[in-house]
Parts: C-alpha cells; structure tokens; sequence
C-alpha cells in the first residue's frame, strides 16, 4: 500500500496558506503531484526499517587514510565549492536589505546659495539650511513579510545548494580515488603478467635453441608476452591521468599520490536507507528545491500586492538662515508631512501579466520540485539494486578467477611435459587475464 500524498498540494498548504492575505491572497497553480511510495522496491527489511545514523563524515566508513585525506582536503580547497560559500554570504546580506527596504528612509541635507540681482549691483542675497527628510511606504498588505519570506527561502536554498555541492564534491573526490585504485591493481597485474610471459618466453625460446619447441611455439609465446607489454603504458597513462583529476578536484596543482595504494577496504554489508519520506528532509537537492519553490510563492504574492493601493508617507524639516553664522542662533525648526494613497488604474495590463509570470514562476518550482524528489527516488533504488547486483557478481567473478588461474597453471605444466599443445597455454593465460582485470 502506497501513501498517496501530493507533493504540490502539500505546497499550497505549508506555503500558500502561509502567505494569506484576507481577500487578497493569491491562489497557487496546482500540479499533478507525485506518489510517495511506503518502501524501497529493493531494500531488504533491515535495511527499510531501521533509520541509519548520519555518518559524518561518511567516507571514514572505507577506512581508508588516503581517501580521508583527499576529501578533507577538497572541501578545504576547491575553489568551486568556495563560490558556493560566497552565494551562501550573498543571499544572507540579501535578507537584511530586504528587510531595510521596507523601513523608513532618512536623508540629510544642507544647503548654501547666493543672488547677484542686476538692480542691486553691490548685493548678495545668501541662503542656508540643514533639514532632514523622511520617506516611507507604508506596507499594510504585508508586502515587507513576503519579501522577507522570499529571501529567506532564496538564503536557505542557497545553503542547501552548498550542502549538495559539498556533497557531490566529496563523492566525486571518492569515485576518482576509487577509479585510481582500480587502475593501480589493474597496473599491479598487468606487469605481473607481463614478467610471467616474458619467463615462460624465455623458456620457450630456451627449448626452440635446443629443438625441443617449434618455431611457432615461440611465435606464440611472443605474441602473448607483446599484449601485456602494451598494456603497461595503458595503464600507466590512466593511473596519472586519474591521479591529475584527483589534484584539480582537492585544489591543488599536478602531483603525484605519494602513498601507497591501500587494498583492503571495509565495505559495509548492509546500507540502511530508512523510507522513501525521508528524502524530503535529508536530500540536500530536495531541499534547496523546496525552499526555491517557497521563494517563487512569495514572490507571487508580492506580485499580486503590486496591484493593491500604496501608502507613502514623506516628511521633512529643517531650519533655514540668510547668514551663515546665523544659522543655528534662533532660527525656528520647520516641518511637513505629506500622506498619500496610490493606487494602479490602467498600466495595459502590466502588472496583471507580471502576476501571471510568478505564478508561472511557481508553478516551474514545483514541478522542478516533484521531479528532483522523483529523481531522488530513482537514484537510490539504482544504488540499491547495484549493491546487491555488485556483491553477487563480485563473488562470482573470484570464483571465475581462480577457476582460471587453476587451468593456466595445468596447461602450462601440461604443455612443458610434452602432453598439451601450446595454444592451450595462450587460451588458458588469456582467460586468467581477462578475469583479473
């Protein structure tokens, strides 16, 4: 059984609800929605119904030293990680300047002026003042609390999103350093293999001097020796590329990984994933959707109140002098005060089509939204069938090897007895090698 929940009306109703405003408030698009299945399709009982605890940080699960030291140094270095922190700052400040533009503005002033009238040759007329004015609009419709609320989403949104760039750079930084493991065992075997070929080669080459192995024979011994010494360069050439990938990601320049490749590594049985709900809260990319979509719903409302009447308030005031040095002796302080009230009559239809444009605006943050959490879905289930998948095919694979390495060994001794044609020995090399890799 499914619990048929809708993530667009849940929307409306923690967002669009929020933002009431009587018989002005605007009425959120509605989208088909998205099915919250209640488990995994691949998760085993143990793993659906225990809540896993957050590792952090989760790669020391390998325990792998070189592993933690690359990822603590990425996310200490990379530079696109620290642009994620400067936008991060940015949508901070942005909700203080939010809140400012819905305050009262202050602005002094002063002033000095002189007149030379023409029927007074030998008079100048002089004028000084320091006042102050004040302008404000007055937000009754809530205009300065749906700002606000718009900024604050855009600030959390900002921060998930360098929750979910740390953590792709950290998973990335761990599949490079992974695909570099791979290359330096598969580096590890080549050459093994290659100086086993070049031995048996030798012998070979030894038995042909003395007539006891054909020319072809020793043709074929060559022939096999020649893949494996290609191979190395191959190798070599993946293991140095992968290792500069790993410099650019932890933000350093070209080097090479000093120490030396660590091949035994935990890797956990089981991986508890809790339930398909828990992705609403946990998956950084959801979440930062989720706060851009309460943003453009803010930012909907703001359109909406964009057609409703405005109240500024201005006042100024200030003292005023015919000298300077007169100025502050006496001089009476004088003020205004104007309030008014603005309101949109015909503007062709500007204000309403930009309403329009932020509703659509909302309803692109939702669907955005219901298919991240679709795609968050898919994801997981795509791991889980690949870990279990993983391990079957794995155990399988070191049986296939050491089948192999049983029968190049047979045949090879086969073969130096005089009991087996040396074509066997290259099939069964060729078997074992293949396997290894």
């Amino acid at each position: 059984m499914k619990i048929f929940v809708r993530l667009s009306l849940l929307a409306i109703t923690l967002v669009g609800v929020g933002f009431g405003l009587g018989s002005c408030s605007v009425t959120l698009p509605q989208t088909s929605g998205v099915e919250i299945p209640d488990s995994y399709i691949y998760a085993t009982p143990t793993e659906s119904d225990a809540y896993p605890d957050y590792i952090e940080p989760w790669w020391e699960v390998f325990g792998d030293t070189t592993l933690n030291r690359l990822i603590t140094t990425a996310l200490a270095n990379n530079r696109n990680l620290a642009v994620a922190v400067s936008r991060v700052e940015q949508a901070r400040e942005q909700i203080a300047i939010a809140r400012a533009a819905h305050l009262p503005s202050f602005v002094g002033s002063a002033e000095a002026g002189a007149t030379y009238p023409k029927d007074k040759p030998h008079y100048i007329g002089q004028a000084y003042s320091i006042g102050a004015t004040m302008s404000w609009e007055i937000p009754l419709f809530g205009n300065a609390r749906l700002t606000e609320e718009a900024q604050i989403n855009n600030y959390l949104a900002t921060e998930w999103g360098y929750r979910a760039t740390m953590l792709s750079l950290s998973a990335q930084v761990a599949t490079t350093y992974f695909e570099w493991l791979q290359y330096a065992r598969s580096l590890e075997i080549v050459r093994r293999s290659y100086a086993l070929r070049l031995e048996a080669q030798q012998k070979i080459d030894s038995l042909h001097t003395y007539g006891f192995a054909s020319g072809v024979d020793l043709e074929q011994a060559r022939s096999l020796t020649a893949p494996a010494a290609a191979d190395i360069p191959a190798y070599e050439r993946s293991l140095v590329q992968t290792n500069l990938a790993l410099n650019s990601l932890i933000g350093a320049p070209p080097a090479l990984i000093a120490s030396a490749p660590q091949w035994e590594i935990y890797i956990p049985e089981e991986v508890g994933v809790g339930i398909p709900s828990d992705l609403l809260e946990r998956r950084p990319d959801l979440m930062e959707a989720w706060h851009t979509m309460n943003a453009a719903a803010a930012n909907a409302g703001l359109a909406r109140l964009n057609r409703l009447p405005s109240i500024p308030l201005t006042a100024s005031g200030g003292i005023a002098s015919s000298a300077l040095r007169e100025l502050f002796k006496g001089n009476p302080f004088s003020w205004s005060a104007t309030l008014s009230v603005t309101e949109p009559i015909f503007n062709f239809g500007r204000l309403r089509r930009a309403e329009r444009i932020a509703l659509e605006d909302y309803r692109q943050a939702a669907l955005s939204y219901e298919q991240t959490f679709l795609s968050a879905l898919s994801e997981v289930e795509n791991a889980l069938v690949a870990i279990k998948s993983y391990g079957a095919q794995t155990q399988w694979m070191e049986s296939i090897v050491e089948s192999n390495r049983k029968v190049s060994q047979l045949t090879d001794r086969l073969y130096f007895d005089g009991m087996s044609d040396y074509l066997n020995v290259i099939e069964a090399e060729r078997s074992f090698y293949s396997s290894q890799l």
